[in-house]
């Protein structure tokens, strides 16, 4: 063996290695022909699970929520979003009768609330009326175009935060199909 052999040996090595390297990344770049697994993540929400990059609103409403496509060859599936948080009422809070006809905002079961409420940084948000069962309300949210969005249940004094407002239900009347609350930030 002659005193270049080593040299010549990891030279070979690293050209392998790289030659690899390049392979796996080009495969990774054309999605190697494989489909992506079902389930797989469409697109990021511009933040963690539940804030969606620093506010409560879970600000993935900007996403695209059909999913991503990488220029035709597959298209992965929307993962299902949380319902909006509540805030219990706090500590002490006695709430009124459900049905107390108060409350600067309202939406009828299957409708959206009455006035709109107020835009802020460009966009708009519309609350509507899902459904009441006895004291608690089922609300959707949508910010601007966006897809709507579900609020866990509500009820008097608890409130919800989405994006740039905050709201708290007055009043929930099963009777009438009513939710009544009011913006408060």
């Amino acid at each position: 063996m002659s005193p270049s052999a080593p040299p010549l040996r990891s030279a070979r090595a690293r050209l392998v290695g790289a030659l690899f390297a390049l392979a796996v990344l080009a495969a990774g770049c054309t999605g190697g022909g494989e489909p992506a697994p079902e389930g797989a993540p469409a697109a990021s929400d511009g933040g963690g699970a539940s804030d969606g990059g620093g506010s409560s609103d879970g600000g993935a409403d900007a996403a695209d929520e059909s999913g991503a496509s990488d220029g035709g060859e597959q298209t992965a599936a929307a993962l299902p979003r949380d319902p909006y948080p509540v805030t219990p009422a706090p500590d002490g809070f006695e709430p009124p009768a459900p049905c107390s006809g108060e409350g600067a905002y309202y939406a009828e079961v299957g409708g959206t609330g009455t006035p709109d409420l107020p835009e802020r940084a460009g966009e708009s948000l519309t609350i509507e009326a899902a459904g009441i069962d006895g004291a608690d309300a089922r609300l959707t949210a949508t910010l601007g175009d966006g897809d709507p969005r579900e609020i866990e249940d509500i009820t008097l004094g608890e409130t919800v935060t989405i994006d740039l407002w905050t709201l708290s239900v007055t009043s929930v009347c099963e009777e009438t199909e009513q939710v009544e609350f009011d913006l408060i930030n």
